[in-house]
């Protein structure tokens, strides 16, 4: 299956996540006319409180990052993507989004205690959602700064994933020890491949993208030659972002999805050295 469209849109989405986890100057509150955000340490985790929410909203994307690095080869975030049935697209739907709605609340469980997180939530309407999709405007964004003080963490010193020698796989050897127990969503792990464009921007390309590289165990993908043959050439062929010859700086990520509060939540656990990616 060509998913070259689908590239386009994580194209778009991974260059909104990473302006936005790059500049995190809010300390402790932000907002427009229309909407807001806070975020506070609790026992839990992050307990984030939005205010102003658009009472007609579609969709609700968190993104948390440690901020401790400016540099987006070495960041490390997490994101919810929560959606209602009549979200535009194929995609799981929570009836979550109703309920962040009416209590204005949300918890981000995994957190390492005494570290800074850069909170960023956007709320889009189907009118925003249209206007982001064609203009990349996102009218209801804020986003925060927050110091964790408690919640369920992990050694991430002790998460390896390696890259094969033909830079075609990736294999994760280790894996994360919660400190508490987690539910753990029906895929555990996801993966994906980043490529930098220092002129345009990012190229994402997923384990949905190929998902026949999964192995049976859920802890090796395979990416090539899929990557470039099914999604990148045909993803070129329309954007001209990726020139023949050029060698562009690239990463992988492992990611473990976890249920909390009924609430889907990817966060990256660890990340390949850079390598360089070619067509």
């Amino acid at each position: 299956m060509r998913n070259f469209k689908v590239v386009k849109i994580i194209a778009i989405v991974l260059g909104f996540v990473l302006a936005t986890v790059g500049c995190g100057t809010e300390k402790n509150q932000a907002a427009n006319e229309n909407f807001g955000l806070t975020a506070e340490a609790s026992p839990e985790g992050l307990l984030l409180t939005f205010s102003n929410v658009p009472p007609d909203a579609i969709r609700l994307w968190i993104s948390v990052c440690d901020i401790e690095t400016e540099d987006p080869e070495n960041i490390t975030f997490s994101y919810a993507d929560i959606r209602d049935s009549s979200f535009p697209s194929k995609a799981v739907y929570s009836a979550q989004l109703e309920k962040v709605k009416q209590t204005g609340k949300v918890v981000f469980p995994i957190v390492q205690p005494g570290k800074k997180y850069h909170i960023s939530a956007t709320f889009y309407t189907m009118h925003d959602h249209d206007l982001f999709m064609d203009e990349n405007v996102t009218p209801f964004t804020a986003s925060v700064e927050c110091i964790a003080e408690n919640g369920i963490h992990f050694n991430r010193d002790t998460v390896k994933l390696e890259l094969n020698n033909v830079k075609s796989e990736v294999t994760l050897s280790s894996e994360p020890i919660f400190s508490s127990n987690v539910t753990f969503g029906a895929q555990k792990y996801s993966y994906g491949v980043t490529i930098l464009v220092s002129e345009t921007g990012s190229i994402g390309v997923g384990d949905h993208h190929i998902p026949n590289g999964l192995s049976t165990d859920g802890l090796t993908w395979t990416f090539e030659p899929q990557m470039t043959t099914e999604n990148l050439l045909q993803f070129n062929s329309e954007n001209n972002w990726l020139q023949n010859g050029n060698r562009y700086p690239a990463w992988a990520e492992a990611r473990v999805n976890i249920i909390y509060d009924d609430i889907a939540w990817s966060v990256e656990v660890a990340k390949t050295p850079v390598f360089t990616y070619s067509l």
